[in-house]
């Protein structure tokens, strides 16, 4: 029996939530040069995160969206994106946890 309670207080500590915010048609970090847009070529999927992390309450930070898109183009050396979701996301781990911005779409350079 306490293995039974000692099991649901564990899987009641950890949950949390991902909410659609957005879908975006194209977005980019900074405005890319006009030859780029022009030329762009398809680089693959892209999915970056920002995430900052809380205790007991005490929020040290909010993630950025511009840092989660930055964080997509960065490894496929994208200049911007399209078809793009942005998801807020916030898992709980008992007393702490994380505010997290997910970005994912294709990206082109």
């Amino acid at each position: 029996m306490r293995a039974g309670w000692a099991i649901l207080l564990l899987l009641a500590g950890t949950w949390g939530c991902s909410v659609n915010v957005a879908a975006l048609k194209g977005v980019a970090a900074q405005i890319p040069p006009e030859d780029v847009m022009r030329t762009a070529v398809y680089r693959g999927w892209g999915d970056g995160e920002s995430c900052r992390l809380w205790i007991l309450a005490a929020h040290f930070g909010l993630p950025q969206v511009d840092e989660a898109f930055t964080n997509a183009l960065r490894p496929l050396h994208g200049a911007f994106m399209r078809n793009v979701t942005v998801y807020s996301v916030h898992p709980v781990y008992g007393f702490f946890g994380w505010h997290c911005y997910r970005v994912v779409g294709n990206v082109f350079g």
